[in-house]
């Protein structure tokens, strides 16, 4: 049976190239093995028709092609290791990077992103985030940064410059007033001007219209978040769309179809050109560029061999996006309209007649739904129900935002703003609807038998029966999902797990009836990381002291989860995170409980016991305020120190702190984990939860020195990762957690 969408077997083989990359010892050997085979293919097989073996020669051409451009990605990311390896971390490197963002305030700093950047002169084809601790100087056309500063790697691997002074960093260059790049800034550099009467609405028309979200709040992205509607909020595929659209409607209203097709290619080059190097956009327009091309060629091909060709390209040209979040959720999304949710678009009555089938939008929408959702589930342990038919719902809505923001470019006038700022309150009332939560992934082997089944189902079946084994296919991974949140919704002995969250600490205790969560690092990690757990209720929400490394994501998970109670220090409970945990609170209605010394909690079958000080200390105040927790289970105990530092181990060292575990203090900082507080806990195992190449040297030797004095094992999640420990018939088993 002929195949209707003959771009989807190579799409499938070049893929299966790239796949196949990581495990072959010699790349370039193995191309040319399947090269080889291809040629056989044409020779020996002569009984079949030429066609059949053309195009067998041709897919095995295209798996050594997906080989070869595998192997040159890794040599060239083996390049920069090597480069970055002889950059020595305490000496001053040269750094060049194109601006092609705006810098964004982040907490106390500024930071600036690009996609590649030279440093000492070697090119780095990898992303940057340049951050400054000072207000940097505005810009106006310049075209590069130039800057002295430290070059690192984040704890994730990513790389990250920081820059010290002022007068260590220049902008040096001009942008042609030709260059699209040059357009945008103007345009940008005009609505500055209003920011700051309008900050939200300058924000919404700067990234729906030029691709610059440096502005928005995490308010707006947690509200478009929550609605499955992020892919709106940020200058994409809609907006390329909606211009594409524009252009081929008015120029074929005007009976000019061969120049509304040029025009569809020129617009494919410069959108990239005016918006940056961003991968939305560069999805967008290969697929608008493959359309215009093969209109003026014409070769018309359907929609089906263009979704197919157009991930083609992407890949071909940068193969990193084979597991780049961003491209599975867009081309899973416009797969599943194609796919799935077009075959069920009209259907023949007894008569033979065509007629449409009623609720197609609905077909539509449950196909993307299916998609997504094990997409989502994986990347983010988040399911947002509803989300596609709030993009349909809300599309008209953000066309009328762009139109608003192009205006306001034009004419910055006051109603402008106003009419954005209407209209994207009308956006948070439809987000509101979303039905969104965070829950277990798919197992990894499992999401990968799905895709493949789809991606062989969409080669080699057809209209309604390939629609029903693709949606057959994709819904394997959700399912396992439910399955496994099934299985993880009580434990059988208590647990406690340490979590991997960078520079900083978060612990959740679970046993049977009962969880509580012990701080909650930085940012929204947590959520994720308490989702793929099954964890959906926190009984008692501990936070040891106000620091960001501490309680950064406690306001979300607030306003995430089905928090009963938050319970803090009495002592130093103060700053710009306390203000937010207390909104949070008062917004859902989460009561705020003060710890005393003494207080006992029962988290199932585990029994916690507070410890306070009732003095502030001299040093490091808000550290040795730090509330203590011992947590006990079947005989064993765990205890929990927060920042404590020396002077408050002291004066707690007359308390009853015997423990087999302990979370070590501060990071296993040199001013905590001190002989007065080893001498009286004597564990016999300690956690350190600190991050990968953190910058503040944690945790320190002498530390570590200490431990391995007393025959003390180290566990640190910045090598081990999540740790899990169970109390089982009064013996501990700690381990690394399998995320």
């Amino acid at each position: 049976m002929r195949n209707d969408v003959p771009a989807a077997i190579p799409l499938i083989f070049f893929v299966s190239g790239l796949a196949a990359g990581p495990f072959l010892a010699s790349p370039f050997r193995a191309s040319l093995s399947i090269a080889l085979a291809a040629a056989l293919v044409l020779c020996l097989r002569r009984g079949d028709e030429p066609a059949r073996r053309v195009r067998a020669a041709g897919a095995l051409l295209l798996l050594a092609l997906g080989i070869l451009v595998f192997a040159r990605n890794a040599s060239r990311v083996e390049r920069e290791r090597a480069v970055f390896q002889r950059i020595l971390p305490d000496r001053f490197v040269q750094l060049e990077v194109p601006l092609e963002r705006d810098w964004a305030a982040r907490d106390e700093s500024f930071v600036l992103r690009s996609e590649s950047f030279l440093a000492d002169g070697e090119p780095f084809d990898t992303p940057i985030a340049v951050y400054v601790r000072f207000e940097p100087p505005e810009m106006d056309m310049e075209a590069t940064l130039r800057a002295e500063g430290f070059l690192r790697q984040s704890e994730w691997g990513h790389y990250i410059f920081s820059i010290k002074a002022p007068q260590l960093m220049s902008y040096e260059g001009r942008l042609a007033w030709w260059h699209p790049a040059a357009w945008n800034r103007a345009l940008a550099n005009r609505l500055e001007q209003h920011a700051e009467a309008n900050p939200d609405e300058v924000a919404l028309a700067q990234a729906l219209l030029l691709g610059r979200g440096e502005r928005l709040t995490d308010e707006m992205r947690d509200s478009f978040r929550r609605g499955g509607t992020y892919h709106l909020l940020v200058f994409s595929a809609l907006q390329i769309a909606f211009a594409a659209g524009i252009i081929a409607a008015l120029l074929r209203w005007l009976h000019a179809p061969r120049a509304s097709d040029w025009l569809l290619l020129l617009f494919a080059v410069l959108a990239p050109l005016f918006i940056g190097p961003t991968a939305s956009v560069s999805r967008a327009s290969i697929g608008i560029g493959l359309y215009a091309c093969s209109r003026i060629a014409k070769r018309p091909t359907s929609l089906e061999n263009l979704w197919c060709l157009a991930a083609l390209v992407r890949l071909m040209l940068d193969p990193r996006e084979l597991t780049d979040v961003s491209f599975h959720l867009t081309y899973a999304g416009a797969g599943a309209l194609l796919f799935i949710g077009k075959p069920w678009r009209q259907w023949v009555d007894l008569t033979g007649r065509v007629r449409k089938t009623p609720g197609a939008v609905l077909h539509h929408a449950a196909a993307t739904e299916i998609a997504i959702s094990p997409l989502t589930l994986f990347h983010f342990n988040q399911y947002t129900l509803g989300g596609s038919m709030l993009t349909l719902a809300m599309s008209p809505l953000i066309f009328a935002m762009l139109i608003a923001s192009s205006i306001a470019c034009a004419f910055p006038a006051q109603p402008v703003f106003y009419a954005i700022s209407l209209l994207h309150r009308l956006c948070g009332m439809l987000n509101a609807l979303g039905l969104s939560g965070f829950h277990p992934a798919p197992p990894l082997g499992v999401l990968i038998a799905g895709s493949v089944a789809a991606l062989l189902f969409l080669a080699f079946l057809r209209a309604r029966k390939r629609a029903v084994a693709i949606a057959l296919a994709l819904l394997l991974p959700s399912g396992a999902a439910v399955a496994k949140s099934i299985s993880l919704r009580s434990v059988d002995s208590p647990l406690i797990t340490f979590f991997d969250v960078g520079q900083g600490d978060a612990a959740a205790i679970r046993s049977r009836g009962g969880t509580a969560v012990i701080d909650t690092g930085r940012g929204r990690q947590i959520l994720r990381l308490l989702g793929q757990r099954g964890v959906r209720r926190i009984d008692s929400l501990f936070l040891s002291h106000a620091h960001p490394d501490h309680c950064d994501g406690i306001p979300a998970l607030i306003e995430n989860f089905d928090v009963r109670a938050v319970r803090v220090s009495p002592r130093r409970f103060r700053g710009e995170c306390a203000t937010r945990i207390l909104a949070a609170c008062m917004s859902t209605g989460t009561a705020v409980h003060l710890v005393r010394d003494g207080d006992r909690y029962a988290v199932g079958d585990v029994q916690l016991t507070a410890v306070v000080a009732d003095l502030t200390f001299r040093q490091s105040p808000e550290n040795n305020a730090s509330l203590v927790l011992r947590a006990e289970a079947d005989g064993r105990r765990v205890l929990f120190t927060g920042d404590l530092e020396r002077e408050g181990e002291i004066y707690l060292s007359d308390q009853d702190l015997k423990a087999d575990v302990l979370k070590a203090g501060h990071h296993g900082s040199r001013t905590s984990s001190s002989r007065y507080l080893l001498d009286v806990v004597n564990p016999r195992s300690a956690v350190i939860s600190c991050g990968r190449r953190n910058l503040f040297g944690h945790p320190h030797q002498s530390v570590l020195d200490d431990f391995a004095a007393r025959r003390i094992r180290v566990w640190r999640t910045d090598g081990q990762g999540t740790l899990d420990l169970e109390i089982r018939n009064g013996n501990l088993y700690l381990q690394p957690a399998i995320d």
